[in-house]
This record gives C-alpha cells, sequence and structure tokens, in this order.
C-alpha cells in the first residue's frame, strides 16, 4: 500500500447501504453493534472504501459510543480525522460529550479527560445496572468542546 495524505481520506455522513460496513469494523474491535444506526454515524472513505467509522448517541448523554478504524489503516491519522469530523458535524449544541473505552490513551490524546469511575452510573443507566461494575474495563471519559478546537480549517477531507 503506498502511503496516505490527508487528501487521500474523506469523511462523509453514513448512508443506509454503509451498515454493513459499520457493523463489519466495529465488530473487529468487539464493539457492541446494538442499536447503531447509520444516521447516527459518519465514515472515512479511501479509494471507495469505508476504512473507519465514527458513531455518536444522545439517549442518556452525549456519547461517542464507536469510533474504529480498519486495522490495515490503522497508525494514519483516520481516527483523530473521524473525531474532529464526528465533533464538527453531530456534537453541535453540546458543551461536552462523554466515552466508555478501554483504550483510553486515544483518547487522552484527542483531549478527553478521565473521569471518577462512579460516575459511569449516573451517565448510562446499563452501567447502574451492570452485576459486573467493580470488574469493568472501562474507562469513563469527557471532552470539553470548544468551538474553535475541532472548526472545519478549509481542508477537503471534513464534512
Amino acid at each position: 500500500m503506498t502511503k496516505l495524505s490527508a487528501n487521500d481520506i474523506y469523511i462523509r455522513h453514513a448512508a443506509a447501504e454503509d451498515m454493513q460496513h459499520i457493523n463489519y469494523i466495529a465488530s473487529v474491535y468487539f464493539l457492541d453493534t446494538e442499536g447503531i444506526e447509520y444516521s447516527d454515524c459518519i465514515v472515512a472513505v479511501c479509494e471507495n472504501k469505508i476504512i473507519g467509522i465514527a458513531c455518536f448517541k444522545d439517549t442518556e448523554c452525549p456519547e461517542l459510543n464507536t469510533i474504529a478504524v480498519h486495522p490495515n489503516y490503522r497508525g494514519k491519522g483516520i481516527g483523530a480525522l473521524l473525531m474532529r469530523g464526528v465533533v464538527s458535524c453531530m456534537c453541535k449544541g453540546y458543551e461536552r460529550i462523554y466515552i466508555r473505552t478501554t483504550v483510553p490513551i486515544f483518547f487522552e490524546k484527542m483531549g478527553f479527560v478521565a473521569l471518577e469511575n462512579n460516575i459511569k452510573k449516573q451517565l448510562w443507566s446499563d452501567c447502574a445496572d451492570c452485576n459486573r461494575f467493580t470488574s469493568c474495563k472501562q474507562a469513563v471519559m469527557c471532552l470539553k468542546l470548544r468551538r474553535q478546537e475541532y472548526a472545519n480549517n478549509g481542508n477537503s477531507q471534513y464534512i
């Protein structure tokens, strides 16, 4: 594979016909795909192939509930592009977004801050009702949104 540049990748809103690819990429990382709808997602596309996904939901709290990049494309900045894309197009009007993750280091690089584990019970009913809460490996993190931080900088890779 040749080296990719930011201009080789673009971010767009997902469409109904993208669901098979969204489910596949999420399943590579054993992410729960139940309840994911294409209207909640954006996708990263390279050479007409979906290579990454990000999904945002606001059910109990504003949550980035899925972000994943196909293993062949990891380490190329696609996760960061997806993060900027989801924040710039799906998180307007929010002051904060939350995430539950087993990979906090990536999200720390994106500006997320770790919160006390017990906060999960306040944010999500499935955490409050979980019989495995005390042994849960998911960190809860928060990103305080600032208007200019993820502003479109004129590059074509943003929605």
